[in-house]
């Protein structure tokens, strides 16, 4: 009969595995916009003309990844308030 139970560690397992997969994101994240803030601060740029279409192309990826970033972390809340609740359920009724 306990086969029919929810089992919440496989969910919590799942939900680490993207808490850790969103801080490395983040911190990649973090770095390009390092990058993008040194070589816009920099006049060291061989093609003057190419730059500003360059840091605009860097600014809409990280606008992309940022909101990427933020839909993940929503998408993480959810599934753990939907733990939460499956495990009280359980908890509950079982």
């Amino acid at each position: 009969m306990s086969a029919y139970y929810y089992n919440s560690g496989e969910l919590t397992s799942t939900i680490t595995t993207l808490h850790n997969k969103l801080n490395e994101y983040s911190d990649i994240v973090d770095k390009l916009s390092t990058l993008k803030n040194s070589i816009e601060g920099s006049n060291e740029w061989v093609q003057s003309n190419v730059k500003p279409q360059f840091i605009s192309n860097c600014n809409d990826y990280l606008l992309f990844y940022s909101v990427y970033i933020a839909k993940l972390e929503a998408y993480i809340n959810y599934l753990e308030t939907k733990n939460k609740a499956m495990e009280s359920l359980e908890n509950s009724y079982s």
